[in-house]
């Protein structure tokens, strides 16, 4: 999910990996559960909101998956003919702090949904909640910007919750971002780079991630954007593939693409439509998902 700033020259996305939290059904009888895991990131690029403005964003998340990745990344079906539905509404707000802190909150309430030949549960619950700082590096009038960013992410659930939002614990990740406009021929693109890692309390395993995006400026109303994300265990995966529970063992290797187009309505408004694949893996769900963002600059 991309911010883009009100100049050409300050294009910012948010994604949050920082709160892409694991979503994921608990299957407890019959049969060993492959869980399909929706990641869903907001991407904050190293572009600060200057002091006393700052953004809101409103999202919506359809996710669905059938298949996983096995333990050597190779496609195969959710077990039992599992389907897993993610239908999540999701919000991200940043605000300039000062001129070189610009402070994040964010939070979602998912709907999840999973079924197989023998089994069924839903819920829909406040997710996980996240809070954070940003700090420019460099934030020069043009040229490659940089910032640092530190993220923590909290439970807002239930333990009894099932399926559960999350692996019901607290992370905290720090991150190194970069990103710079440039001309393309008579139009204006970007590129944003982020490089972090992952403390994780508890079972689930740290993990570094990485992300990338580049756009470009189509007409002064329409904007085009690819990303990619990138996440990746610290430490090894499980011996047996039986374990395939991450809210038990939750480790794994995930790899997504998202490509969407952004429409300036106002000034201050935008509307975002994204299509997102997870094209490899490993000990993961694998699925697509859509997601319709609006947001306002103040």
């Amino acid at each position: 999910m991309m911010i883009i700033k009100k100049t050409v020259q300050e294009i910012g996305c948010d994604t949050d990996p920082w709160w892409s939290a694991l979503w994921g059904v608990a299957k407890l009888s019959k049969v060993f559960l492959c869980l399909a895991l929706s990641v869903f990131g907001l991407y904050a690029g190293p572009w600060l909101q200057k002091r006393g403005h700052g953004i809101v964003i409103f999202g919506w998340q359809d996710y669905r998956a059938s298949e996983r990745f096995s333990l050597s990344g190779v496609r195969q079906p959710l077990a039992a003919g599992g389907i897993f539905e993610d239908r999540s509404f999701q919000f991200w707000a940043e605000a300039g702090l000062t001129n070189r802190w610009t402070g994040i909150l964010s939070g979602s309430i998912p709907s999840l949904r999973y079924s197989d030949a023998g089994y069924r549960a839903s819920s829909l619950s406040v997710g996980d909640l996240q809070a954070g700082l940003r700090r420019g590096l460099r934030h020069a009038a043009s040229g490659w910007q940089f910032a640092a960013q530190m993220l923590l992410k909290v439970p807002a659930y239930s333990s009894r919750t099932e399926p559960r939002p999350g692996n019901g614990q607290a992370d905290l990740e720090g991150s190194l971002l970069a990103g710079r406009s440039f001309p393309v021929g008579n139009r204006w693109g970007f590129v944003s780079l982020e490089g972090g890692y992952r403390k994780r309390w508890g079972q689930p395993s740290d993990q570094l991630r990485g992300e990338a995006s580049a756009g470009i400026h189509w007409t002064q109303r329409l904007t085009f954007i690819g990303q990619t994300f990138a996440i990746r265990r610290v430490g090894s995966l499980p011996n047996s593939a039986s374990v395939w529970n991450p809210l038990v063992v939750p480790s794994f290797d995930l790899y997504k693409f998202q490509a969407s187009a952004v429409i300036r309505l106002k000034p201050d408004w935008r509307v975002q439509v994204g299509y997102g694949l997870d094209f490899a893996g490993r000990n993961i769900g694998r699925g697509r998902q859509w997601t319709v963002v609006l947001w306002k600059t103040f």
